[in-house]
């Protein structure tokens, strides 16, 4: 969670840092870094369960007249491997006014099926006439759960971050920055994406 807080403050684009918990540990840390314009809200223990759609607790926060704002941007902590550089190329593209959601995603290769998408039976991500090979499916992306920036102003009417999906800008981030932290294993994972990003980095100023 502080690994996020430092890489928000680090761009220099927000007023506050909003932490949101249950969970009195994660709200003194969050204490300890208010020099970062952290502010630490203790959330509804409804609002706090593994059911609670993250969408809900946006709008319990965001809907209260003064927490009134023009930008926000969600930085879930399970996905640590976003750079601050990403954060600020995504908010230059929130502030047009074509777009009212910026979600960071990473290229997908997915060729399966939803098992219980409807009653009669599985169904396929893909034309089973025309089986797709993995090179081709250029304009398939998945949400890498890191980077969401969003209008204020969609929030309240829609309940949501994302409103109208036509008014989504994808932002591709490459696949070593789109790891996501469930499990032990994934933590593991991460540390060794984070060796390979950092070793990448000193190869390139080297040269």
């Amino acid at each position: 969670m502080q690994w996020s807080i430092e890489q928000a403050a680090a761009t220099k684009l927000f007023d506050h840092i909003i932490v949101s918990s249950d969970d009195p540990d994660v709200l003194q840390i969050a204490s300890d870094c208010r020099k970062l314009k952290v502010v630490p809200v203790e959330r509804l223990p409804e609002l706090a369960t593994d059911k609670t759609g993250i969408d809900a607790v946006l709008y319990d926060f965001f809907a209260r007249p003064q927490n009134k704002c023009k930008y926000i941007c969600l930085l879930p902590p399970t996905a640590p491997l976003r750079l601050s550089e990403d954060i600020k190329t995504m908010f230059k593209f929130i502030k047009m006014e074509k777009y009212w959601t910026v979600i960071s995603v990473k290229w997908c290769d997915f060729i399966g099926w939803v098992e219980q998408a409807s009653n009669k039976g599985p169904l396929p991500s893909y034309n089973v006439y025309k089986r797709p090979n993995r090179q081709t499916r250029n304009d398939f992306f998945l949400e890498n759960g890191s980077i969401y920036w969003f209008k204020h102003e969609i929030l309240i009417p829609y309940g949501h971050m994302v409103g109208d999906p036509r008014k989504v800008k994808l932002y591709e981030m490459p696949a070593e920055r789109c790891l996501e932290i469930d499990t032990p294993f994934d933590f593991y994972m991460c540390e060794r994406a984070y060796e390979y990003s950092s070793m990448e980095k000193t190869h390139k100023h080297g040269k």
